[in-house]
Formats: C-alpha cells, sequence, structure tokens
C-alpha cells in the first residue's frame, strides 16, 4: 500500500458514521511495511493528512468512548504510529503539532481502566505505549512535553493522572517492559525530568509500583521487566536520588489514603490472542477505597505509637536495590585488581559505588533503625502476642541486615601487595609453570577514605556496638542441640539458614538477610518470644563482621571501641552459635583487627580473668567437660568416665 492509499483509507475512517472494520488488514500491511521500510517513513511523514485524520479518529474515539468493537482497529493506528515515528525528528514533530501524543494517552487510559484483561486490549495497550515511546526517542521537546502531561497536567480531567502506575500494575510483561522503558528514556541524562519524578506525587507513585513490581517478577523466569526496573532505579542511585526516594517512600503509604485501587484485571487474562473480542455491554470501573482495608486501619491506631518499628515494603526493596550495586562494584574491585599484574597496569582513578552524600544518608539511617531494633528487642519478653505487627518486624529485620551488608562491602576495599606473575620453566623444559612474587602495595583511593570517615563520623561504630550489645542480651544463643532433645522453633529457623548459608548452590542468589527472613517468617507465629527471635537470624555476625572491617587498620576506630567499652562486647561473640553462622571466626578476626598495634586495647585484654568454665553442648556429646585449674586459672577439659 502506498502513502496515497493510506490517505484513502484513513479519511474513509474518518467520515464513516459509524465503526468500520473493512480496512483493518491494510492497515496491519502498512504498519508492517513502515516496521522494515526507512524511506516509507519519510514518505508517510511528508503528508500532513495522515496526522490529521488519525488525530480526528483518535479524537472521536477520546470523545465518545472506547468501544469494544474498535479495539482491534485501534491497535492498528498505534501499530502505524509507533512505527512510522521509529527514529525520523521530523515524523515525531508532525505527530506532536496534530496533538497525538495526548490522544494517545487519553486512549490508552481508557483501556487501561476497562480491558479485564483482553487479550485484544492489551495488544492495543502493548502498542499504544511502544507508540509514546516512539514518539520521544532521541527528541528531547518531546520528551519535555510527554513526560510533563504524564507526571504533572494530564490532557483532560477524565485522563488517568497516574498512567504511568496504572500501566507498570498490569500482569502483562510487554506492558511492564515498555512503561519502564518509556520512563528510562525520560530521565536519562535529564535531570529536570529525573526532579519531576521525584517531587510529583504521580512519580513517587511510579516508584512504588515499579518497586513492588519488581519484587514480584524476581523470582520468575521471564526478568526483562525486572531487570530494566534495576537499571532505572540503578540509575537514579547514580545521579544521587536515594535519599529522596527512600524518605518519600516511607510517606507513600500517606499519599495513597484516599485514592481508590482498581482491579484491572478479568478471567480473560490468558486467552489467546486469536479470539475473537468479547462484547462488554457495560464498561464500568470496581472501586475499593482504601479506608476499609484492614491494614490502614491498623496504621490509624499505631501510626502515632511511639517507637513503632515500621520501614515500608518500599523502602526495603530500595535497600536491596543499592546493596545489590554496591555487591556488584566490590566484585568489580576485585576482579580488576585480580587481573591486574603491575602498579603501572592499575587504574588511576576509580569511581565509587555511591556518592558520599548517600554514605552519609546510609549512617544516618542505620542510627535510626538500630535504635528502633533495640526497641524491639527490649520487649522480646513481654508476655502476650507482642505489639509488633509480622510484616513490621519481617521490614525492620530485613533492613538492618541490608543495611549490615551495604556497610560491609563500604569498608572492604582491595588491600596488600599487588602479585606479579613470573614465567618459570619446569626442569623437562617443556611446561611452562606461573609463580608469584609480591609487588607494591596498592593504592587505597581518596573516596575510599571519605567514605570510610563519613561512616565512623557518623557514630556507625558506637551504633552497631551498642546493636550487638542488645542482641546479645535479648537474642538466645543456639548452639548444636543434644542427641533427644527438642527442636524448637528458633533452633528450626537458624537451621534451614545454616544450610542456606553453607550450601548456596541449592538456593538462589540472593543477600543472607533475605534468605535468613524468609525462612523465619514461616515461624514467626510459634510465639512471642521465639517468633521475633527468629527474625534476626545472623545479625550478631552481620554487625561483627562490620567492626572487625571497619577496625581493619584504623587507630580512629579501635579506639572509639575501647571507649564505648566494645571490647568485651565483641569479646564474647568468640563462641559458637547456630543463628548466627561463622560469628566466632568474625569475632576472632575482629579481635586481631582491633588489637593490631593498640597497646590500651591490649592491656585491656591481658585484664580480664576467667570466671568459671561453661560446658558446650558438642563437648557433653563428646563426654568431655570443662573446668578452671585452681592454680593458673586457665580452663582444663577432662573426659568423663563411661
Amino acid at each position: 500500500m502506498s502513502a496515497q492509499q493510506l490517505i484513502t483509507v484513513l479519511q474513509d475512517l474518518v467520515n464513516a458514521s459509524t465503526i468500520d472494520n473493512s480496512w483493518n488488514q491494510e492497515l496491519d500491511a502498512v504498519a508492517k511495511r513502515l516496521q522494515v521500510d526507512a524511506d516509507f517513513r519519510i514518505e508517510v511523514g511528508r503528508h500532513e493528512n495522515v496526522w490529521s485524520d488519525i488525530a480526528a479518529i483518535l479524537r472521536r474515539v477520546v470523545k465518545d468512548g472506547l468501544d469494544p468493537k474498535q479495539v482491534e482497529q485501534l491497535m492498528f493506528l498505534m501499530r502505524t504510529i509507533r512505527n512510522a515515528v521509529a527514529g525520523v525528528t521530523e515524523n515525531q514533530d508532525q505527530a506532536r503539532t496534530f496533538n497525538l501524543p495526548n490522544l494517545i494517552q487519553e486512549v490508552v487510559s481508557q483501556a487501561a481502566h476497562t480491558h479485564y484483561g483482553n487479550v485484544a486490549y492489551i495488544m492495543m495497550l502493548r502498542a499504544g505505549i511502544q507508540a509514546l515511546s516512539n514518539l520521544l526517542t532521541g527528541n528531547n521537546v518531546s520528551k519535555d512535553e510527554i513526560w510533563k502531561s504524564l507526571l504533572v497536567k494530564t490532557p483532560s480531567p477524565s485522563c488517568d493522572q497516574n498512567l504511568l502506575s496504572t500501566l507498570a500494575a498490569i500482569e502483562d510483561e510487554t506492558i511492564v517492559l515498555s512503561t519502564v522503558m518509556l520512563c528510562y528514556n525520560c530521565i536519562f541524562e535529564s535531570l529536570e525530568r529525573s526532579d519531576l519524578l521525584i517531587s510529583t506525587a504521580a512519580g513517587r507513585k511510579l516508584q512504588a509500583q515499579l518497586l513492588n513490581e519488581s519484587h514480584a517478577t524476581s523470582s520468575k523466569e521471564e526478568r526483562k521487566s525486572f531487570e530494566m526496573i534495576y537499571t532505572f532505579f540503578n540509575y537514579l542511585i547514580g545521579q544521587d536520588y536515594f535519599p529522596q526516594m527512600f524518605e518519600t517512600m516511607k510517606s507513600q503509604e500517606q499519599d495513597n489514603e484516599g485514592d481508590y485501587k482498581i482491579r484491572y484485571h478479568g478471567e480473560h487474562f490468558h486467552e489467546k490472542e486469536g479470539e475473537t473480542i468479547p462484547k462488554i455491554q457495560e464498561l464500568g470501573i470496581e472501586e475499593v477505597e482504601d479506608e476499609n482495608d484492614p491494614s490502614n486501619a491498623k496504621k490509624d491506631q499505631e501510626g502515632t505509637k511511639p517507637g513503632d518499628p515500621h520501614l515500608s515494603a518500599e523502602q526495603v526493596i530500595l535497600l536491596k536495590m543499592i546493596d545489590s550495586r554496591i555487591c556488584a562494584h566490590h566484585q568489580q574491585q576485585q576482579k580488576l585488581y585480580q587481573q591486574r599484574q603491575n602498579l603501572d597496569s592499575l587504574p588511576k582513578d576509580t569511581e565509587p559505588p555511591v556518592s558520599l552524600k548517600t554514605v552519609e544518608f546510609l549512617t544516618e539511617t542505620f542510627a535510626k533503625v538500630s535504635t528502633l531494633t533495640i526497641g524491639v528487642f527490649r520487649t522480646l519478653n513481654q508476655p502476650g502476642i507482642g505489639q509488633y505487627a509480622v510484616e513490621d518486624l519481617a521490614n525492620l529485620s530485613s533492613g538492618v541486615m541490608l543495611l549490615l551488608g551495604c556497610f560491609a562491602h563500604l569498608s572492604l576495599f582491595e588491600d596488600g601487595h599487588v602479585s606479579i606473575a613470573q614465567g618459570v620453566l619446569s626442569e623437562d623444559d617443556e611446561v611452562l609453570e606461573e609463580t608469584e612474587r609480591p609487588g607494591g602495595l596498592l593504592p587505597i583511593p581518596d573516596w575510599f577514605k571519605a567514605q570510610h570517615m563519613a561512616m565512623v563520623n557518623g557514630g556507625i561504630v558506637e551504633n552497631a556496638i551498642e546493636l550487638l550489645r542488645q542482641s546479645d542480651k535479648s537474642l538466645a544463643r543456639v548452639t548444636k542441640p543434644v542427641p533427644g532433645a527438642p527442636v524448637n522453633a528458633t533452633t528450626a529457623a537458624t537451621s534451614a539458614a545454616t544450610a542456606a548459608a553453607t550450601n548456596p548452590v541449592a538456593s538462589p542468589v540472593t543477600t543472607q538477610a533475605f534468605e535468613a527472613n524468609t525462612e523465619s517468617t514461616l515461624l514467626s507465629g510459634t510465639s512471642t518470644m521465639q517468633g521475633q527471635q527468629a527474625f534476626f537470624v545472623g545479625l550478631k555476625r552481620d554487625i561483627v563482621r562490620l567492626v572487625g572491617n571497619l577496625a581493619y587498620r584504623s587507630r580512629h576506630v579501635q579506639d572509639r571501641i575501647r571507649q564505648c567499652n566494645g571490647l568485651i562486647v565483641i569479646l564474647s561473640q568468640c563462641n559458637i552459635d547456630d543463628a548466627n553462622p561463622y560469628l566466632r571466626e568474625y569475632a576472632i578476626l575482629a579481635m586481631k583487627n582491633i588489637l593490631a598495634g593498640n597497646l590500651e586495647n591490649q592491656a585491656l585484654i591481658e585484664e580480664l580473668q576467667p570466671i568459671e568454665a561453661v560446658d558446650h553442648p558438642a563437648l557433653q556429646e563428646a563426654r568431655v567437660t570443662a573446668h578452671l585449674d585452681a592454680e593458673t586459672g586457665r580452663p582444663v577439659l577432662t573426659q568423663k568416665k563411661p
């Protein structure tokens, strides 16, 4: 079909008094040709009648409402627009001149609220979103106009003011992926459009929906939308928006009060695409007010409770995003230095995983979260069902563990000597072997020093020690059970966590915090104390690991640990605890770093005297008992007689 024939078809559709689907095959053929023929795009774009007639058709749909019988035709029109403007700036400008972006937005808004999972509607929505995306690709003027109409001012009062979050909520991989790509295209290399995303109510709603969508799709086989969502937020974190996003996600639930939730999906969602469109007699929208949601009633009752351990689910997912970014950066640094064979080949300047501003914010957040966690621990022994909801405890425990994971990597940098490979021939002069000899010391970048000082000056050492001190008081130490002894809920939870830690191949690639809390959530209803303890599997170990990292070659940190009476707290962790795998090993390493070159700390440890020897279940199983020697004061092991 030629451009002139397309104009004739469009004119007939404009003049038709009723819906005419007889030209659908021709529209489909035009869309397919536009997809592969760049010259045809240019030819079609020169004819203003093409754009004016398409605009007239869409304007009538906006005025009269979306008729189910016209959905297929609109799908072909959206595909025609999508392919006609792809990579052709002149066509994008023509489409904008005839207000096509706004008209497409209104039609898509109607379809998004009336599709009920019907395949034809879904296919039309896909084409409509892709058309909007192609309209703005490579065209900053279109990006500005379309982005503002999506987030700030809709084309009309009837258009969904939260259209992007509505589209992201539709259970279709292509729609979600296209929506995220459109958003990423708009914010990329534009501070103004990124600021709009962060500052507007529609932008905050979109962020919350994408975060929840990423959590829902992270375990699915089709992960393209998850990867794109991660790229989207990773870019925003790189542009230093993490503090604003984290704070707005805390208040997002209050922003949603009074809004309406729309149920989009019907029983026909998984119908085959070839099936005909059912006639929908009434295109009503089922609305459910948030005030009837029991969770909102709970918030009203508990929202003002002092010490409420509240981290929203969206904040926890954001922490997972930044934890993944920091961990990936650390792994890249390790790989980079392992591949270098001399100092001259090392990069002169390396980039930090996150900005100094973000590190300072994370440190402040850890201070708040650790205070909330300490408050929870102090209520563990109280009778009754407990004053905290399961969701709140799960979010709090995940949050504190993720923060500790972030700091554990932020406090590590590849240290030591560069290993220089040197070729050596074997005795038979046939096999070339490689040995290594030490080279020069690796340089520590300035950004690492600045981030380290920001964490320490922000009180991370004192907050971590205080959290560990309270954890030691409140969380029972779990040791290997004696044969025949009953297994309680906490032991079961920690056994699952230990299995995940020792056999990572058998479990999904996730953080230790996520693994532990996923297992323990299933056991949270056993009792107040055991159930709440189960959320914090691995907490002591992660705190000790962080303190040990911070103390490495840092006299300033060593002294701060002593000044807040942290030496004894760390030393007390040199034991086996099945709820904290490898706690003893991390504690020994931490003590080595804390005592290295610090005479004051060493003198304090030398002053300690043993009080009593406590039998460990493992010793009991081996029929060995421990006691203190009366003369030397040292512990002695004695074999029990059979």
